[in-house]
């Protein structure tokens, strides 16, 4: 891998001023050897974090039918007070 990543910027040199078939070929083998290096060495090669992370929870509690209607009642006179 580590000669893989050594071969990237001189064969990208090389192909300046080369017909397209060429430059397109070695972008291709450039590619292929940045993505085989990101896949085998993620923390030396791969794509830096971005600084977003994104956690999602879901939080659920079961109450009885009981408690229901008294939060029910609890929350309707609050908005009435409110009101």
């Amino acid at each position: 891998m580590e000669k893989w990543v050594d071969e990237m910027v001189p064969m990208a040199d090389k192909v300046i001023g080369q017909d397209m078939h060429i430059v397109t070929a070695t972008r291709n083998a450039v590619d292929v050897r940045k993505w085989v290096a990101g896949k085998l060495a993620p923390h030396q090669y791969g794509d830096q974090p971005t600084g977003v992370t994104i956690h999602n929870q879901t939080n659920v509690m079961v109450i009885s039918e009981e408690k229901q209607r008294e939060l029910q009642e609890i929350r309707r006179r609050l908005l009435e007070a409110g009101q």
